[in-house]
């Protein structure tokens, strides 16, 4: 992990780089970084707990975290994967509750900087652009989960985990890594890990699919995109 110097030096450049706030005055930005602190965490360890005061945004400068809930049944369900250069909570700070609606997990070592809630604030009543860009942050949440709920509400356990898999980045070609364990995937998909498990390898014998646990390759585009299409 990098020094606190270093730190806010790639703080810095990641906020100047992303694609709403690097629109932003630069004076602005470093309004937002004032007081700011850097926080690593392990894998498996939590940046904060549903429930807890919402004190803090946080901008991902290394890893990955996981935002969770857990629904009336006790299941995990990650709800969303904020990566380097993306913010964590940032609407957070405008919920009435003043509560974090989920709880954090990093999905590997990671670390974050951590800004204050009273400085985002204080920037948008100054600033309203930036309170725009709040706004459009929100949208994009909004309609990422209206989403969710349509390919739940709509779909069949083999429609919901084709467009699952094709939504994935791919890399070299169709390899594909699941960000989630398959337990964990059964729970965000809304259905059994049994039938899960039954669909990979299905279409493993099929040869739409190739691999194992996290790491796979899609071999037959057109065939996966007919599941998600049936």
């Amino acid at each position: 992990m990098r020094n606190v110097k270093n730190g806010l030096v790639l703080a810095r450049e990641l906020l100047a780089s992303h694609p709403l706030l690097g629109a932003q005055p630069e004076a602005l930005r470093e309004s937002l970084l004032a007081d700011a602190s850097l926080c690593a965490l392990e894998e498996g360890e939590a940046v904060f707990n549903q429930g807890q005061p919402a004190l803090f945004w946080y901008l991902v400068l290394e890893g990955r975290i996981d935002t969770l809930r857990y629904g009336m049944d006790g299941e995990e369900r990650v709800i969303q994967h904020v990566g380097r250069g993306q913010l964590l909570a940032p609407v957070v700070m405008f919920m009435p509750q003043r509560q974090y609606p989920v709880g954090t997990r990093a999905a590997m070592p990671s670390l974050l900087c951590r800004l204050h809630r009273e400085n985002l604030r204080r920037a948008c009543l100054e600033h309203p652009p930036l309170a725009l860009d709040m706004l459009d942050i929100a949208g994009q949440a909004l309609s990422s989960r209206i989403d969710d709920v349509d390919s739940l509400a709509g779909f069949n356990a083999p429609q919901r985990l084709a467009t699952y898999l094709l939504r994935l980045p791919r890399r070299a070609g169709q390899n594909i890594e699941l960000p989630l364990s398959q337990r964990q995937l059964a729970a965000k998909l809304g259905v059994r890990a049994e039938t899960l498990n039954r669909l990979l390898a299905e279409w493993q014998r099929q040869g739409v699919l190739e691999g194992k646990r996290r790491q796979w390759r899609i071999a037959e585009i057109e065939a996966l995109e007919a599941q998600a299409r049936s």
